[in-house]
């Protein structure tokens, strides 16, 4: 008998299931068994890849099968090394407790750990006072310093060279030009890890200091990437957030640096249409639009 009984053929089918609490229990009980964990009841939790449960006092994450998610592996291997490396770091971050494979009728990696105890950036900033956004800041900053250190390839993830031209071919030729030239002309360090999602829901808040959470998408790459989500989503260009930034990462410049890692990044574009309304047609238009966000910060 089969603990997950859901067939899988699209992507669809599994954004169908992945937070019933139904389809996954037999599953996860057999998983937490497996493991001599004590089994409880599931509560789900958002996520945009994994299964992702409450049991108890932890947490647990199902990869979705590789017939539907070829990147699945890869994503789980990433999630491993990522914990084990800011443990060692000693970042706050998820603490892990297993980490494996189950054979059922499809095959399914796990991780389980213990979560962050704390409330998401997103939620926190929206009633912080500027001197606590300030601190917070320079938090991540002297975190980033951290993190972003120099590793060995640890997935396939294809971020340690310029995301493709083709995927900026809606900006015009004139534009994909300047953004070949500007890469070029920028010396980089492309082996340095990178979370790559540093959006304000995977920044937790907690007494006297902030953590990190869902590595799955984490990367090989100039640590550029790191402030693009960190400063257009997580911080949304608020000015105590990047005071308190700058004050931990010294005399960089922090436009040049946004921009670099934007243009270096595949979903780049994505991140271009969240900055400005219209589609800009060379980089000088763009690098306005990051000066008149940041600029505040400066002051």
């Amino acid at each position: 008998m089969d603990f997950f009984q859901h067939q899988l053929q699209q992507w669809t089918d599994w954004q169908a299931v992945m937070t019933s609490t139904a389809t996954f229990e037999p599953l996860v009980r057999q998983i937490y068994l497996s493991e001599n964990d004590p089994f409880k009841a599931l509560e789900p939790v958002q996520s945009d890849f994994a299964a992702t449960f409450h049991v108890g006092g932890t947490q647990i994450a199902i990869f979705p099968p590789a017939v539907i998610a070829p990147t699945t592996r890869d994503r789980y291997q990433t999630e491993r090394f990522s914990l084990a490396r800011v443990k060692r770091l000693g970042l706050a971050a998820p603490l892990l407790r297993h980490a494996g494979f189950i054979f059922d009728r499809y095959q399914f990696y796990y991780v389980i750990y213990e979560p962050l105890m704390g409330v998401p950036l997103t939620n926190f900033k929206a009633t912080a006072k500027p001197d606590v956004k300030q601190a917070l800041g320079q938090q991540v900053g002297l975190m980033l310093t951290q993190l972003n250190g120099p590793v060995t390839s640890f997935n396939t993830m294809p971020t340690t060279t310029p995301s493709a031209d083709d995927l900026w071919a809606d900006f015009g030729t004139d534009f994909v030009t300047e953004r070949q030239r500007f890469l070029a002309a920028h010396p980089v360090t492309p082996n340095q890890f990178v979370h790559g999602n540093l959006v304000g829901d995977n920044l937790v808040v907690m007494t006297g200091r902030i953590g990190l959470q869902h590595f799955e998408t984490a990367c090989q790459g100039p640590r550029e990437l790191e402030l693009v989500p960190l400063i257009l989503d997580a911080f949304a260009g608020d000015s105590d957030f990047l005071h308190g930034l700058l004050a931990s990462l010294g005399q960089l410049d922090l436009v040049e640096a946004v921009l670099f890692g934007l243009l270096w990044r595949a979903d780049g574009p994505m991140w271009l249409d969240c900055l400005m309304p219209t589609v800009p047609t060379n980089l000088a238009a763009v690098r306005t639009a990051l000066t008149k966000l940041i600029k505040e910060s400066k002051e």
